[in-house]
């Protein structure tokens, strides 16, 4: 019975813009087709939700834009929705971010990626290189996708034998905490040019680290890297088992 009724949905209005849209759901799921329907879970959880991470300045719609328009990236997105293992999970997440950043398929990964696209903005920029602005690091990007398959399985009814622990998170206080990040985002060298003399928490772009989308260390002047809002401490038994 309920397949028969019109449901529609309301967007919030933002400060920004007053102008409030409604889109006919059964219209919305005829002109996207079932199986891009079947993806919908996966493209709202990798392209950034309450609970996984968000990727700088890659939104909604141009993921579904993408996978629309690309079978390759349908295939990937599919593995989100079965029992993938984590290995399969890390490559589709990190196949689909590469497309995402106009990288080449099969041929170049994040880190290579990151790299090309650092060295190109060095190149024709008067202006420092805003790390946020690149692709992540395929290490950040792993602990991304293994979230987004945790969450995509949760809301599919299909995760309940999944350990939040095993899949991006860590517990803290019987909470869970993303796991940012296992390595370095950059290499030691420049890391060590990168340091914050806060006097408060590190809390606004003031904060140079912040500003450069990377984490206080213990070569900053007042917090170290361990007594402000922009560090993350992870002890090594949260993740001996990712």
């Amino acid at each position: 019975m309920m397949h028969n009724k019109n449901v529609f949905f309301k967007s919030e209005p933002k400060q920004s813009i007053q102008k409030i849209r409604i889109w006919d759901i059964k219209k919305t799921k005829k002109h996207l087709g079932e199986a891009i329907c079947r993806l919908l879970p996966f493209i709202h959880a990798f392209s950034g939700c309450d609970t996984t991470s968000r990727v700088f300045g890659l939104g909604k719609g141009a993921l579904l834009k993408k996978v629309k328009s690309s079978a390759y990236l349908q295939d990937q997105s599919q593995l989100f929705l079965q029992k993938s293992s984590k290995d399969q999970v890390v490559k589709a997440g990190e196949e689909v971010l590469v497309d995402l950043y106009g990288g080449v398929q099969s041929v170049e990964g994040l880190d290579l990626l990151r790299y090309r696209k650092f060295a190109s903005k060095v190149v024709v920029g008067n202006v420092f290189v805003q790390v946020h602005t690149l692709p992540p690091t395929s290490d950040a990007a792993k602990l991304h996708s293994m979230r987004t398959f945790y969450q995509t399985q949760i809301w599919i009814g299909e995760g309940h034998d999944l350990d939040p622990n095993q899949w991006g998170w860590y517990t803290s206080e019987n909470k869970l905490m993303p796991v940012r990040c296992l390595l370095p985002p950059a290499p030691q060298k420049l890391l060590k040019v990168i340091r914050c003399n806060c006097k408060q928490n590190c809390d606004s772009r003031r904060c140079s680290c912040r500003k450069h989308g990377i984490d206080c260390s213990a070569s900053c002047g007042e917090c170290r890297g361990i007594n402000c809002s922009n560090s993350s401490i992870v002890t090594q038994s949260d993740l001996d088992d990712l």
